[in-house]
Parts: structure tokens; sequence; C-alpha cells
């Protein structure tokens, strides 16, 4: 496989996902789906300031792209990483190599939970809620905090495989519960300013 994964197609990063290597695998996955919310949102983004009715902050709107563009470039980052650090714990052992296989996990869901945090903010902004974009955003949040819960779920599972009662592994544990609760507050707050109701009706 080569030394990353973006340059390749969505085909062949598809197919190496379905081999029985150990990686890429479950992080590599959820980093590229918070990628592509992020790429949502900042889709969002783009079409609300490109808009002839837009008269909101338009420097606010340029800052959250330029913010989410360096969210997403930790998540691409951490897709490449994470394959590796998986290959060389599994290769070895070594309990360096566990930390490795915690703390990349745990970078790409602080990223993907900022991106989150850029939802709630660009709800803040006029026009944003309005018109076709707002599927895309419902479903930016609905990709990041997924890929938010699915990263945790990883790092809970890798977390076994350091010593316990280590402080290490404790303030882990108790990061990666405040980052699932936090991302799941973070949704809800985007998702309840979506107006299905008038939509469905």
């Amino acid at each position: 496989m080569p030394a990353s994964i973006w340059p390749e197609t969505l085909a062949s990063f598809c197919e190496d996902m379905a081999e029985s290597n150990p990686a890429p695998a479950a992080v590599a996955a959820s980093a590229v789906t918070a990628t592509l919310g992020l790429s949502l949102l900042i889709k969002v983004l783009e079409i609300t300031g490109k808009r002839k009715s837009f008269t909101g902050d338009s420097d606010k709107l340029q800052t959250l792209i330029e913010a989410a563009r360096r969210e997403a470039a930790v998540l691409k980052r951490a897709a490449d990483d994470d394959i590796e650090a998986v290959r060389l714990y599994v290769g070895s052992r070594d309990p360096a190599g566990a930390r490795d296989a915690i703390e990349v996990p745990m970078r790409a869901a602080r990223a993907a939970v900022a991106g989150l945090d850029l939802c709630v903010e660009a709800v803040g902004i006029q026009g944003v809620t309005k018109g076709l974009p707002l599927a895309d955003l419902g479903a930016a949040v609905l990709l990041l905090s997924a890929a938010v819960r699915a990263i945790l779920l990883s790092v809970q599972l890798n977390l076994r495989h350091t010593p316990s009662g280590e402080p290490y592994r404790e303030g882990i544990a108790t990061e990666r519960q405040v980052l699932e609760d936090y991302a799941a507050h973070r949704a809800g707050v985007v998702l309840r300013s979506i107006p299905l109701d008038s939509v469905s009706r």
C-alpha cells in the first residue's frame, strides 16, 4: 500500500479496506468519513457566501472555511498515520506502539469534534440554514458525529492494551468520554436548528 491513501482512488481505498490486512481499518475509514463531513460544511459555506442575497459576515464565513480546511488536513494526516501505527503495533506488540495506536485516533477524534464546533458556528451565519445546502449541513454533522463515535470506540478497545491503573490510561479514558458526550451535544445543537417539521408537511 502507498505511503498515503489520498493520492489513490476511492475504489482502491475501499479495496484495501476490505482486505485481511490489519490496516487500513476503522480509524482510517472514520477519519476519511469526517473529512468528507468537513468538505460538505465547506460546500455549504461556499454556496452561502456566493448567494446574491448574502448579507452576513463574509470575514467570519471565510474564517470558518479556513478552519475547516485545517481540521480536514489533521484528519487526512491521521488516516495515514493510523495505518502506519496499527501495522507497527501489530508487528511488534511494543507498548510504545500501543500508545501510538491510541494517540493517533485521539488526534482524529479531536479534529472531528472541532469540526462539529465549526458546524455550530456556521448555523449562526445568515442564510446557512436555508435552501438545499441545509441537507448538506445536516449530513456533515451526522458524518462527523458518527466518525467521532467510531474513532472513540477504537480508542476504548485499544486502551485494553495499556497497563490497568496507569495514569495515562485513565486520562485518555476520561477524555474519550468527554469527547463523546460533547460531540453528541454539539451535533444535537445543529440538528435541532434544521426545520425538518416544515419539510415533512
